[in-house]
């Protein structure tokens, strides 16, 4: 079976490759590289939202956590209503997201993503299993292309 990589908000080449497949696995290479598109993916008019993550947890990237400090989490939930708030499909995402970035409990990197693929694989009707350990993945990222995050809020699916 196929694996891709475990992006926070997958790009949109990655989500085309997952309708392809169907059915596939979600892994995280042996270890993040530096300035990692895993902690850091791009949304409207350039801008890019990151995830702080414990630099020493970078070598393990299945179990990667970042600081108890949940900033990040209100910078992004603002970011995102600064840039979607009048977007056309941001009222039918709005509880989801709110939920995820004000609400939920997770303590890990893979926890985060977790909840974004469970609502993409319902939406999409993938089936998909994390890998149970790093692979080498087959899946190039250009720096300039869009999350599926803007591509829902603007586009819808």
């Amino acid at each position: 079976m196929e694996a891709l990589p475990a992006y926070i908000w997958p790009p949109v080449s990655w989500v085309e490759r997952a309708h392809r497949l169907r059915t596939f696995l979600i892994a995280y290479p042996a270890r993040l590289p530096k300035g990692s598109y895993y902690t850091r993916y791009r949304i409207a008019d350039e801008r890019w939202l990151s995830i702080p993550i414990i630099h020493a947890t970078k070598n393990t990237p299945h179990t990667a956590t970042w600081p108890s400090d949940k900033r990040w989490r209100l910078y992004h939930w603002r970011s995102l209503l600064t840039l979607y708030g009048k977007a056309p499909f941001f009222y039918e995402w709005k509880p989801f997201l709110e939920y995820l970035y004000t609400e939920a409990d997770f303590t890990t990197l893979k926890d985060f993503a977790e909840l974004i693929f469970q609502e993409l694989g319902s939406l999409y009707s993938w089936q998909y299993e994390w890998s149970p350990y790093p692979v080498k993945l087959n899946f190039t990222l250009q720096r300039d292309e869009i999350s599926i995050l803007d591509q829902l809020l603007r586009f819808g699916t």
